[in-house]
């Protein structure tokens, strides 16, 4: 373009009376104020960006696109002068640059563009979809903050202090009142820094057992059932081969001492580990802590368990099937500590599953590798001597061995260790606790 057409450019540009002259023209400047409103519509970029390029040269591409970077510079140095959050400074370029994609299509079409309130036809919805974009991206950074606000709370054991919508504050200003009246009316041995553990255990061990009642009314009877079909299938492998003793026990109790031990215990780890997890609504009340909804359901089973033995044992006996203890305390001594070694290895498994949420789908993988080795089907005795000592580093198969010498008065197991397989219980609890310690600040409240 040579000075001559310039120049005619020019002129018959001053001839149109909505000609603006002069780099420092009002009608050019963006508005500071409206720009960056929360309900700021796409006509404080687009009145601006037309204004200036009918004021400059616009015959060219090159000519338009030193128009646009003019603006989109202008709106760096707005947003970097009125200290703009980063979100909404990105949602503002990316308006500008949909306004100057449809404003340079509609010009090469042969649009009037400036023409008295002139508006892209695809500008409203591009900037409803680029509005919406904006408000999740702001909704998923209030989210991410919040998070991040619990966490650190959790972890420095501070108060959470949360920002109340102002519609909400008179609302809360009554129930606290509300509350404080409650708590003034109450004992004072009764406050929450002096409530003793005991009665929050006993309150979430009610609440689960009502929980299971409401989940299914035959939960609690199919831990009767579970127990017999898997005695059933031992024992009937052992009875078809023709064995009826194995070392000295009888077949029969042999196998529901394997079969309800780890029935029980399986229940355990699954049950205790996903109460870790899920604890997340319960955390709310005080008191309570993951470690506690794990503790709780397990106490639950091993008490249920416990009586599944002694039905299965007194109704076995009654019909002549199974034989009694040699010794009832140190029977049951066992069966508790083979629950504990549950419940540790449960917590362990639910403070993984806080770092790595696929785990808990492994676990079962992990339980029925364990069953093999656990002395469930068969004791070391009946290995090869070569096989023995691979069987005996599973802590679990000393217990269960144990478990067996406790019960019968014709076996004494000499592979199983008590020295071993209580060392082992102790470890497993302390790195149990010291995982639960470092997952606990990523199990938040609901």
């Amino acid at each position: 373009m040579s000075n001559e057409d310039r120049i005619k450019g020019w002129r018959s540009r001053r001839k149109d009376s909505s000609y603006a002259v002069g780099a420092g023209v009002s009608a050019w400047r963006l508005d500071p104020a409206a720009l960056f409103e929360a309900k700021a519509t796409p006509a404080v970029l687009l009145k601006p960006l037309v204004a200036r390029l009918q004021g400059e040269p616009h015959d060219s591409v090159a000519a338009r696109r030193a128009v646009y970077e003019a603006v989109q510079a202008e709106l760096d140095a707005e947003i970097a002068r009125s200290n703009v959050d980063e979100t909404l400074a990105d949602f503002s370029r990316r308006r500008l640059r949909v306004i100057v994609r449809l404003l340079e299509m509609d010009i090469r079409d042969g649009a009037e563009v400036f023409a008295p309130g002139y508006m892209p036809a695809k500008l409203v919805a591009e900037d409803e979809r680029l509005a919406a974009a904006h408000a999740r991206r702001v909704e998923r950074r209030k989210q991410d903050e919040a998070r991040e606000a619990r966490r650190h709370a959790s972890r420095n054991d501070i108060a959470l202090e949360v920002e109340v919508a102002q519609d909400e504050a008179g609302d809360l200003a009554i129930l606290r009142e509300r509350l404080q009246d409650l708590h003034e009316g109450h004992d004072p041995s009764h406050s929450v820094k002096v409530r003793p553990v005991g009665r929050t255990l006993l309150a979430m061990f009610i609440y689960q057992l009502r929980v299971m009642h409401g989940e299914s009314r035959i939960a609690l009877v199919w831990a009767l059932v579970g127990p017999v079909v898997l005695l059933t299938l031992i024992s009937s492998l052992y009875i078809l081969m023709g064995t009826h003793y194995i070392m000295g026990m009888d077949v029969q109790t042999f196998s529901l001492l394997g079969a309800t031990t780890w029935i029980m215990f399986r229940q355990i780890v699954f049950r205790s580990s996903t109460a870790y997890v899920s604890a997340r609504g319960l955390l709310n009340f005080q008191g309570v802590t993951p470690l506690m909804c794990a503790l709780v359901q397990a106490f639950i089973y091993v008490s249920v368990y416990l009586v599944v033995f002694l039905v299965l044992i007194s109704a076995g006996h009654a019909l002549e099937l199974i034989t009694l203890p040699r010794s009832w305390p140190g029977f049951l001594l066992y069966v508790v500590l083979m629950g504990c070694f549950g419940v540790a290895l449960g917590v362990l498994f639910g403070s993984i599953a806080t770092f790595w949420h696929f785990f808990l789908r492994l676990a079962p993988i992990i339980e029925r590798f364990l069953q093999i080795f656990a002395a469930v089907f068969f004791v070391s005795e009946q290995l090869p001597e070569n096989l023995r000592h691979w069987m005996l580093w599973l802590p679990l198969a000393h217990g269960m061995q144990l478990l067996r010498s406790a019960y019968f008065e014709a076996y004494s197991s000499h592979d199983a260790s008590l020295g071993y397989f209580l060392t082992s219980l102790v470890f497993l609890m302390v790195l149990a606790l010291a995982a639960e310690r470092l997952a606990r600040p990523n199990v938040q409240p609901m």
